[in-house]
């Protein structure tokens, strides 16, 4: 839904914009009160309401100027600007309701991300737009060939959201994106609010350097029960209440020796929100039938179409061929694994349930190379790791990430760490937040936000993009115990070289 103003771009900018671009340079030196993320406008929840009324505002300008067809390059350059109005919004309304502490900085980054999307909707079926768009692809003056691309995008995009459709069936499609993405935020919600749990006891179930993970509960020992004369001692028994979310549902799969404590948590981790079961129903109904209305088998058809694999037939055949080619060496795996637990266990008829991967391949591992997890995560504090990934990209692109102040009101969270990337010719290329520790309310899963976008301005000036990493692992930036097994380093890395890509790529357009 947000195609039409991702890959609007252009060279050249309306004056508007770069006044405002040198209003964002003189608040970017100012270290009094900002607001979240840098932006004035967010210094209070309620800022979101304005953000988005300017964004709409400003927009609609745009689009009425576009509508009185000026020349190809104005075309582009006014869809540019529509592009950076609307995406800040958006990126940062979606940053601030999966991290924000505060429920009514979350309630306002809500009803500000449903209004932008309804607004979208609008522009992606906007009949002028598309036409100055089929005006912008025909020019063959237009030389900039990413201009060129640019419009050819535009174009597939427009027609890919139903623009050549009757009015009646563009209404529908329209209706059904808006109820999509109501859905997908119910969704996202729901496994905030109900991440499931289970109720382990007595607490030395849960292997000790996992204590902390978990929230310590009393319950009253079966022991207390017995007594003479009736008389009850009422002995509470420790135990630990386990929030399945993934990042402590894999630190039980793999650490915790007990069968039927693992069982629980994987059982429980993979069957919430149940909510969400009627809400994959009717996301599943709406995206069918926009793609009925568009002429289209299934979803499926629908959503891969456009892209290299071209057709859900092209994907299963590249998927039973991968299939074919490693299924009989995941067969030797399986069977090892399965062959290691009897050894282990000592019980011949045992098969290898779900929640019993993650343990017995860590022993294995730790059996056939000495190799201890728990050794290997004491090698890498996170803040060591951010130091390591501050010397490869030196090394790799001599660039040098420097820490800086955040200016009161800019951070949601005391766990957020603000790096500027600089270059020794080119100067500053854009600025990184740090969001990497779990807490209560915060998604749990990891993710890039592009909240500003770096884009050409003029021939002399650059807007630099500022982007945020968000991840979920445990402890909390300052704690010593902070420290990532194996996967957790490879999945920061993976996460930084999305925040490389935005702070590294010089394109011309948003």
């Amino acid at each position: 839904m947000l195609t039409l103003v991702r890959r609007a771009a252009s060279s050249l900018r309306l004056r508007f914009l770069h006044n405002q671009c040198n209003l964002e340079r003189i608040r970017s030196h100012r270290l009094h009160t900002s607001g979240l993320y840098g932006f004035d406008l967010l210094k209070t929840p309620k800022g979101f309401q304005r953000f988005v009324d300017e964004s709409i505002e400003r927009s609609s300008e745009l689009v009425t100027y576009i509508s009185g067809m000026p020349s190809s390059a104005e075309i582009i350059r006014a869809m540019d600007e529509i592009s950076d109005a609307v995406c800040s919004v958006v990126d940062s309304a979606e940053l601030c309701r999966h991290t924000h502490p505060d429920r009514e900085f979350v309630e306002e980054a809500n009803k500000a991300s449903m209004r932008i999307n309804e607004y979208l909707h609008y522009l992606n079926t906007n009949h002028s737009l598309y036409h100055a768009v089929l005006k912008v692809e025909k020019d063959r003056n237009l030389l900039s060939k990413e201009a060129k691309r640019a419009a050819h995008y535009l174009r597939v995009d427009f027609e890919k959201g139903g623009i050549h459709l009757a009015a009646d069936k563009l209404d529908r499609v329209n209706q059904l994106h808006v109820e999509i993405a109501h859905l997908c935020r119910e969704f996202s919600e729901n496994i905030i609010t109900d991440p499931g749990s289970v109720d382990i006891f007595p607490a030395s179930r849960i292997p000790k350097h996992l204590h902390h993970l978990f929230k310590p509960i009393y319950g009253l020992n079966s022991s207390s029960l017995r007594g003479s004369s009736g008389s009850r001692d009422n002995i509470k028994e420790k135990g630990f209440r386990i929030t399945t979310e993934p990042g402590t549902l894999s630190s039980i799969l793999q650490w915790a020796s007990d069968a039927e404590v693992r069982k629980m948590a994987y059982i429980q981790g993979n069957s919430v929100p149940h909510a969400n079961l009627a809400v994959l129903d009717k996301l599943i109904a709406a995206r069918h039938e926009i793609a009925q209305i568009m002429g289209y088998k299934s979803y499926a058809e629908f959503a891969v179409r456009p892209n290299m694999a071209s057709s859900p037939e092209v994907v299963m055949s590249f998927l039973f061929e991968m299939s074919k080619m490693i299924r009989p060496k995941a067969d030797e795996e399986f069977k090892a694994i399965r062959d290691f637990k009897k050894a282990r266990t000592g019980q011949i008829c045992e098969d290898l349930e779900p929640w019993d991967e993650a343990y017995f391949t860590g022993m294995m591992k730790s059996s056939a190379y000495n190799l201890d997890s728990s050794v290997v995560a004491s090698y890498f504090p996170l803040h060591q790791c951010i130091e390591g990934l501050k010397v490869l990209v030196d090394s790799l692109f001599g660039a040098t990430f420097r820490s800086i102040p955040l200016a009161p009101g800019e951070s949601w969270h005391p766990d957020v760490l603000k790096m500027s990337l600089h270059h020794p010719e080119e100067g500053d290329l854009g600025y990184l937040y740090l969001d990497l520790c779990s807490r209560k309310d915060k998604y749990p899963g990891c993710a890039h936000f592009a909240i500003k976008g770096g884009r050409r301005l003029s021939e002399t000036e650059y807007q630099l993009p500022v982007v945020a990493l968000v991840c979920n692992f445990a402890g909390s930036r300052s704690s010593s115990s902070a420290k990532l097994n194996h996967w957790e380093v490879e999945t920061l890395f993976h996460e930084f070289g999305h925040a490389l890509h935005s702070l590294l790529s010089r394109t011309v357009f948003y």
